[in-house]
């Protein structure tokens, strides 16, 4: 009977396991599986990982399998049915705004969890059960943890996979002699830049690029093992960093010719730990090019001022210390024009549906690339005009009631940032509201920050949503210093509840600003 009992425990503990490890390994998934990282997320949120209340009634089990008598070793087994049937229903999916996909990885996850669970069947068949179900009944308290330890468990086997999609990935670039690899990196901008450049160059060349926010050596690696062909002649690769040397990584694989620099700035600190390492990283870059290669550089950032660049630079810019910059700049709510002054040439006059001046510096690299890869002012002319604004990053949304949305939530840096604020600043005759929880992954920066955000957001808004209680405390501090008025602040405690506020005041003559908005990870 007890047997009988045991083997249902397991299968109703396999159940509740696989319910609330899927919320663990989404986090591991947007922590794009860094192990380390994910422990800082346990670490973070260590009420939702050290559950006291689930603890205490799978404890109560384990003690009456200890007292061992007939009756408390039955009591215990009721106990342990009625409880993880009482978790199964009550763990619910968790609202996610980017979806967990359940990739060959994650696959790989689930499989090793069976593994062990069939391993725990045996056992608990063969050995004493009492000792077997206690066991598992701990892994059960702190399944965010066994989500850890199976991801350690696994971490040869997917370091040997990951060797054999990159070595696989060289090799196809190396079937195709006369591709040509644009590298793009920087603090912010990359993204953005890189659709900017794609719609520009493809009037002239076949171009592929990594696509959304693929900028990892994986999503790389994926991109041209399974969408790259003999018949591109331009490969436009974005490169993401957390750690030194990730740039690094992702060069030795594609070998780049060119290299855009967008920006060196305060951004991922809590893996980088300081300025002079997220330097060094974007770097990395431009000392992979070869010595024919060409780093087109934000010359507009000190920190790439700053920087000892030895290969063939060229600078690009809003002033004329850059070789190719914008001038006679008209903004209005509607986008942009501009001329761009090329070397040696007549000036471009752009037109762009894209806000901001960040926007136009992205455009003025992706004109200096062009000019370089011998597109006619027609074509760049063109190109431009096709230019859309990238999802969520300074999208302009009109809504049904005559008010606007600047959709920047994808944006998550101080810079950016500010130069939204502009934007919002700009809109004189309306009524500007600002909703955000400010900027996360800045180590000990992220308070002095978030209350510069904070100053900015004091000159630039009429109503202020903050999100996220302990988040918008240093966002709060820096409002506060300016005299805004308290009355115009509000302070909600999730996006839906900011949503909530923002219907209540939104008239026919407001723009909102949607700056920044929190992943999971950080809900």
């Amino acid at each position: 009977m007890e047997k009988v009992l045991s083997n249902i425990s397991l299968i109703l503990i396999l159940i509740y396991f696989y319910k609330i490890t899927r919320h663990g390994l989404h986090i591991l998934q947007l922590e794009n599986y860094y192990i380390d990282r994910y422990a800082v997320w346990m670490k973070r949120y260590i009420k939702k990982v050290v559950n006291i209340k689930k603890i205490f009634l799978l404890l109560i089990p384990i003690i009456c399998m200890i007292i061992n008598t007939e009756v408390s070793i039955i009591i215990g087994f009721v106990i342990e049915i009625f409880v993880l049937l009482y978790f199964i229903i009550t763990t619910r999916k968790q609202k996610e705004k980017k979806a967990f996909v359940v990739t060959a990885r994650i696959k790989r996850v689930y499989v090793t969890y069976l593994v062990l669970f069939i391993i725990a069947f045996i056992l608990i068949n063969i050995l004493d059960y009492k000792i077997v179900l206690s066991i598992v009944n701990v892994c059960t308290m702190f399944a965010y943890v066994f989500v850890y330890i199976v991801s350690v468990i696994n971490k040869p086997i997917e370091k040997n996979i990951r060797r054999g999609f990159c070595k696989k990935a060289k090799a196809k670039l190396e079937e195709i002699p006369n591709l040509k690899v644009i590298g793009i990196t920087g603090s912010y901008g990359k993204t953005s830049t890189k659709y900017i450049v794609n719609t520009i160059l493809s009037q002239k060349y076949n171009t592929l690029m990594t696509p959304e926010s693929y900028n990892t050596t994986m999503g790389v690696v994926r991109t041209i093992n399974e969408k790259l062909t003999p018949m591109h002649q331009l490969f436009i690769c974005e490169m993401g960093a957390k750690y030194v040397g990730d740039i690094k990584e992702i060069t030795d694989i594609v070998n780049p010719d060119m290299g855009i620099l967008t920006a060196i700035g305060p951004q991922h600190l809590d893996t980088f730990k300081s300025l002079e390492n997220v330097k060094k990283t974007k770097l990395e870059l431009v000392d992979s090019l070869p010595d024919n290669g060409t780093a087109f550089v934000n010359w507009e950032d000190e920190n790439i001022r700053n920087s000892k660049i030895t290969k063939n630079m060229v600078k690009f810019g809003l002033s004329k210390e850059a070789d190719y910059y914008a001038t006679n700049i008209d903004i209005t709510e509607r986008g942009s024009s501009f001329d761009v002054v090329i070397p040696n040439k007549e000036s471009i006059r752009i037109k762009t549906r894209l806000l901001g001046n960040l926007n136009i510096l992205n455009i003025v690299g992706a004109v200096a690339i062009a000019d370089k890869l011998g597109l006619t002012a027609d074509e760049i002319k063109i190109g431009a005009k096709y230019i859309r604004p990238v999802t969520h990053r300074l999208e302009l949304k009109q809504n049904p009631n005559g008010s606007m949305i600047i959709d920047d939530a994808y944006n998550s840096n101080i810079k950016g940032a500010k130069m939204a604020l502009e934007v919002l600043k700009s809109f004189e005759h309306k009524k500007r509201i600002l909703i955000t929880p400010g900027i996360v992954e800045l180590g000990d920066k992220m308070n002095e920050i978030n209350q510069e955000l904070g100053r900015c957001a004091a000159d630039s808004s009429d109503f202020i949503i903050l999100v996220g209680a302990q988040q918008a405390i240093p966002i709060y501090n820096g409002i506060k210093e300016k005299k805004y008025p308290e009355s115009n602040v509000y302070i909600a405690k999730n996006l839906q509840e900011a949503l909530s506020k923002m219907n209540q005041i939104i008239t026919k003559d407001s723009v909102v600003l949607l700056e920044n908005d929190l992943p999971d990870n950080y809900l």
